[in-house]
Parts: C-alpha cells; structure tokens; sequence
C-alpha cells in the first residue's frame, strides 16, 4: 500500500518499484532547461535528504520529467486543481510529474520524496499513477511567536527558536502540505515599534533555575526576533514555498506590553467586581490607546505579513465603564457584551482602513462571536454579519459543546468562502497543562467526565466538517510542537480532505515519520496517562480545562498506569537513543525528551494523587498532616523534573495578578493556607490567564 500523508485524491497502484537510484535528474519534457530556481526549489524540498543528488551528477540516476499542463487530466475541483494540484506517474525507468503552478510543481515533488524507500546502498520508488489536489484552499496552522509573553508566562516551545528552527519547521509542514502560518502574537511584541519601545519584547527579567547552586538566578531575556533578526528571512523563506504568513494577534487585548506598562490605560471594570482580568484591554476612551493599537497593526503590515487574525476576547460580561465608554457604547447597548462587541467593531474598522493604506491587498480576518449563549441566534449571526466589511473573513467558527449543526448555521450565515477556521484548539489546550502530554481521548482517566472536548479525536471531527461543508480553509493550533506532531499530521491530512478513519491514520502517520519504529511511538502517544495536578481534590483553585477531579473509584486506573511506567519510559529511551543515533530521525530527538520528561512526571504526580486521595479518606489529623507532607515532598520532585527541561517555570506577576502554567506554586500556596487557616497567603496563582476568560466553562 502507497504510503502517503495527506491522503492522495486518486491513487492507482502498479505494485512494483522504480529501477534503484541515488539521484533525481529533473528535466522539462521538451528538453528545455529547468531553471535554477526550480532546481534549487527542489533541492530544498529534499531537506532532509540530502543525500540525494538533483541535477548533480547523471549517473544511477532516475529521470523526472516535468510537464507544466494538467489540461487533458480529469480532476473534481478544476480550480484547486490547477492551482495546487499535480499529478504523477511513477514508472520503472522514470517519473512524470505534471503541474500548472509552481505550488503544484512543489506539492507534486513532496508526494514524490515522502515516497522514498531506501533500498540497500539506494532509493526506489513505488510505482504508481496518482493524482491529488486539496479540498480546502487554506490549511493553515497556528503556531506560537510570543504567545502571553509579559501576562503569564515569557518564553516556551517555538517562542524560543531562531531562524534555524523556524525553516526546520517550515519544512516539515511543507511535507505535510501546509500553506499558511498563523504566528500567535499576545503580550510583548517580538520586534520593533520605535515610539513604544517599553511594548517590545526585550530584556525582561527572568528567574532560572542555577542547578549547580540550587538556587534562582535573575537573569534577562530577550526574544530571537530582536537578539539576532529573522522574522524578514523566514516570511520571504515561506513566500518562496508558497506559504503565507498571518499576524494572529488580539484585536484589543494582549497587545503587546501597552496594558502592562501602563495599567490606567486599561478598560475600567465593574466596581467591587470580581473579575479578575482587567489587565489585557485598553479603554478606547483614554488618550492615546487608540493611536498604539493601530500603530502596532500598521507596524505588522511593513513587515510584510500577509494577513491578520484579530481575536476579540470571548469575555463577555464585562465591558469598561469609564465615562467616556458608559455614553459612547452601554447607553447604546442593553448588555455589556454588546456594548464591547460594537466598540470592538469600531476599532476593527479603524484597523481595517489603516492596514489596507499599507498593504491593500492584507487579508484580515476576526475570531469573535464567541460568548455564551454557545448555540446562537440566527437573528445574532445575522446582525454579526451586518457589524463587518464584507470582506473580513471569519478565523473562527463553532465546534466544541455544540452539535455540528451549529458549524452549518454558522457557514450559512458568513458565506462558506468566508470561514477560514474552526475552534480546533486541542493542542492549544495541551498547552496549559504545565507542558505534559495529551493528545489522545485515552490519556485522561475518565475522559466522558471531562467538561470540554478538547482532544485530537474532535480537531478531526472538524476538519472533516469543514470539508464536508466546502469551507475556505481550517486553523490547527500548533501552540507547542515538541511532543505534540500527531496534531500538525492531523491538520495537513485532513484540511488537505481526506475521510480516513482516526485509527488508521494514526498507524499511517507515525509509520510514514518515523518508519519502523511508528508503532512503537504510536504506542507510547496512546497509552502515556496524564494527571494534571489540578486535578487532585484539594487542589480547589478553578482550572476551566481540567475539571475531572480524581475520586477513590480512580484508584485502580491510577495503579494500573503506575504499574505501566516502566514499561512506557522504556520504550521512550530507546526512542531517544534512535534518533540520537539516525540523522534522518534526529528532528524527532527534542520530541522523545520532552515526552520522558512528561512521562518521569507522569509517574510522581499518580504518587502525589495517591496520596491526595489518602488524605481525603483520612481522619486521624496526625497522619492527615503526614499525608500532606509527602504530598509537598511528590510537588518538589515533579517541580525538579520539570527544572531540568524548561525556564519559564516561575509566576508572572507584571501584570498583578500571579499566573503560572505549572500549578507547583498554587499547590503550596492551598496547602499552607489547609495548615495556616489564620494566616492565609490569598495570592491566588492562577494556572495561565485563560483561567480568567473561560471559567465560563
């Protein structure tokens, strides 16, 4: 069986092979020159085969003769067919890849080398017919460029990386037939802005921990982008491939460091309110925050970015009450959510105006609409659709606690063309989890008690959806990539429209990657249990992504996992131990040491839930103090686990309200209030500021 990743329209097996070959001959069937450029195009798509010659060396080659016309191949979709499609025959002595663009010439060479088998001391190929175009035009993935930096937490994941890693990346996604990036920009912006240098994001100090002294360090860190500048290099880099490059960025709300450097520049909540994120807006009102917001737009269309994706906040319940916003918007309006929905479509407006002077031709798109009800109203959807130019598109429509009919409502509502993403944000959420593993409905324990649905199995439920329903394009969010690939697989194969069962293209995708060891890695993704610390009883502090509190009935699931420990890290060392030694698997090494790290944890915190629950049943206050005691001791080895892989690992204060995505200092925080109830610490560590705007949930 052809094994290929996205899943090709047409495939025609001939059950054979090509002749063996260490090099790939490119050339134009009419004997023209192929032009350097394509050359060079296709010498990079083989990035990771270096190995293998092309237009090197004429000798135990393997022809590829190219053929710019699909005019007389039968196709489905005859506009995304010609613009992205290609088709391929594979055939003993040669290869004939035919193509209209250069993005089907691109897409063709990359089915062509995700093909490759090595054979002895050479490669040879299937041979085969196939021919393949995307259902959606835009499959397109969201990954973090300084996603909270400066509200709760300041570097992570591919926040950390420099342009290396960044053309690494664009180069897997390429293989898996991505074409547009959503670079998530929330907090202190990764590059310049002259008139508000306190905004950028530049040595803000930092606690690391200093292993050898065991003690914390202060130190100062700056973003890639600024150290050594690359953002220019990777978007040319990616309009080379075809690749777009968005600015996923908040329409007003974690825009840069604005709110933090100036709190009386933020909206004014409610009076003796409870709410507790009043540090992310601006008063539209106040002087000033108006020419910041539209400044740092126009700032990220000279950059050149291709589009944006404005996130207005789905907090709903509030809305500044200034003066100035109680005349020009509450008077207006009969809820407060509506009162920000129409001052946020003013402000959208102002953007939308000031970006096309610069680039007429930047795509901008908003994800809103978000607040309860979950289910709206069609008379809502149709005034939303009113609120907005007609040619701003929607990066978000409904797929989570709602049935899909509702995805239907949406995209009758907006016009199919228009929605370029559903909320497919199980990665996102993964993200929260104080950088342990899930990706599976099989690594949380009681999974149908869990208050959202926010696993891979429901990222593929709406990536079929969406191609069902004939859409623009999905959005994967991609918010950590190490340890987390099966979700970038996911969105290239199924936004590119295949219907293949989960399972099976499970068992395909880590075959494809990672060769013969794909079902070893599938097995350790599949059968990790994870146990956020959250969820132990006495952790009582909100936590909207994992509500599922572990009972004594969780008891025998929590041993049975303990008892497979072994058993699973094992595997993972020998997982490190092939990539370390396999140049073609070393991308995947940084993946295998984030999942041991992950795994490690796994196997203290069941001991520190063990213990939880133990302290729950107990009554004699002596051992109730010994049971939290051995608690604390289980919080600091899972802490010391998590110093030996990641930095950004302390609160972020800078806003006033603490945040962390490690719930280690909220724990110490609850316990010493159980044993102080006169002396309370009531400074509440939140597990990440989406706390704030989602317990809703």
């Amino acid at each position: 069986m052809i094994q290929l990743l996205p899943e090709p329209k047409v495939v025609q097996e001939y059950g054979a092979v090509t002749k063996r070959f260490k090099h790939l001959w490119l050339k134009l069937e009419d004997e023209e020159t192929i032009s350097e450029e394509w050359i060079e195009l296709a010498r990079e798509r083989f990035w990771n085969y270096k190995e293998i010659g092309i237009n090197k060396e004429k000798r135990e080659e393997l022809f590829v003769v190219l053929s710019p016309s699909l005019e007389d191949v039968e196709e489905q979709d005859a506009k995304l067919f010609k613009e992205q499609g290609y088709d391929l025959e594979i055939q003993k002595e040669k290869v004939v890849l035919r193509y209209e663009t250069k993005i089907g010439f691109i897409n063709g060479l990359t089915s062509l080398k995700q093909m490759l088998e090595r054979q002895q001391e050479a490669f040879v190929l299937p041979t085969c017919h196939i021919t393949d175009w995307p259902s959606l035009e835009v499959r397109a993935i969201a990954q973090t460029f300084s996603w909270y930096a400066g509200y709760g937490r300041f570097g992570f994941d591919s926040q950390l990386w420099g342009y290396d890693e960044w053309k690494q990346y664009l180069n897997i996604c390429l293989d898996n037939k991505i074409n547009q990036f959503n670079l998530v920009m929330y907090g202190y912006w990764p590059f310049e802005l002259n008139d508000y240098p306190e905004t950028v994001f530049r040595n803000v100090p930092i606690k690391i921990w200093n292993a050898e002294n065991r003690r914390w360090l202060t130190v100062r860190y700056t973003h890639p982008n600024l150290e050594e500048p690359f953002l220019a290099k990777f978007i040319e880099m990616a309009h080379k491939f075809g690749v777009k490059i968005f600015a996923y960025v908040g329409l007003n709300s974690y825009n840069g460091g604005f709110t933090i450097k100036h709190p009386e520049a933020r909206m004014k909540p409610p009076k003796n309110s409870d709410f507790m994120n009043d540090f992310d807006s601006l008063c539209l009102s106040y002087p000033g925050n108006v020419d910041y917001i539209i400044e740092s737009m126009k700032q990220i269309a000279r950059l050149g970015f291709d589009g944006y994706t404005l996130e207005e906040s789905e907090e709903g319940f509030w809305f500044c009450e200034c003066e100035e916003c109680s005349k020009k918007w509450h008077a207006i309006s009969e809820t407060p959510g509506e009162a920000k929905h129409k001052a946020n479509m003013w402000l959208l407006k102002q953007i939308y105006n000031s970006v096309r002077e610069i680039n007429p031709n930047a795509v901008i798109g908003i994800r809103a609409f978000r607040q309860p009800p979950l289910e709206k109203d069609p008379e809502f959807l149709k005034e939303c659709v009113a609120s907005m130019p007609e040619d701003i598109m929607l990066f978000w429509a409904p797929g989570l606690y709602v049935p899909e009919g509702e995805f239907e409502k949406w995209c009758d509502a907006f016009g199919r063309d228009r929605i370029w993403a559903r909320d497919t944000e199980s990665n996102s959420i993964t993200s929260t989890m104080g950088r342990l593993y899930r990706t599976f409905k099989s690594n949380v324990i009681r999974y149908e008690d869990e208050a959202n649905e926010q696993v891979i199995e429901t990222d593929i439920r709406q990536h079929k959806g969406s191609v069902k329903m004939g859409v623009h394009g999905i959005n994967g969010f991609m918010f950590e990539w190490y340890g987390l690939f099966m979700h970038l697989f996911a969105h290239g194969n199924y936004g590119w429209g295949s219907q293949m069962e989960n399972e099976e293209f499970y068992r395909r995708a880590c075959r494809q990657n990672f060769g013969d060891l794909g079902d070893t890695v599938l097995y350790v993704m599949k059968n990790m249990v994870t146990i956020h610390e959250s969820q132990i009883p006495l952790y009582t502090t909100p936590f909207p992504f994992q509500k599922n509190k572990m009972m004594q009935e969780d008891i025998p699931a929590i041993l049975e996992a303990k008892q497979n420990h072994e058993n699973i890290l094992s595997k993972i060392k020998m997982l490190q131990k092939e990539a370390y030694t396999n140049e073609k698997l070393r991308p995947w090494l940084p993946h295998f040491d984030k999942l041991e790290n992950a795994e490690r944890r796994n196997a203290v915190i069941y001991d520190m839930v063990l213990a939880a629950l133990a302290y729950e049943k107990e009554v004699d206050p002596e051992r109730k103090e010994q049971l939290l005691d051995e608690i604390l001791y289980y919080n600091e080895q899972d802490f010391d686990i998590v110093k030996e892989m990641f930095f950004d690992i302390n609160p972020v204060i800078e806003t006033g309200v603490g945040s962390c995505m490690f719930p280690y200092h909220e724990m110490k925080r609850l316990i010493h209030n159980i044993r102080n109830p006169e002396e309370k610490d009531e400074n509440v560590i939140s597990s990440g500021v989406e706390a704030f705007g989602w317990l809703w949930l």
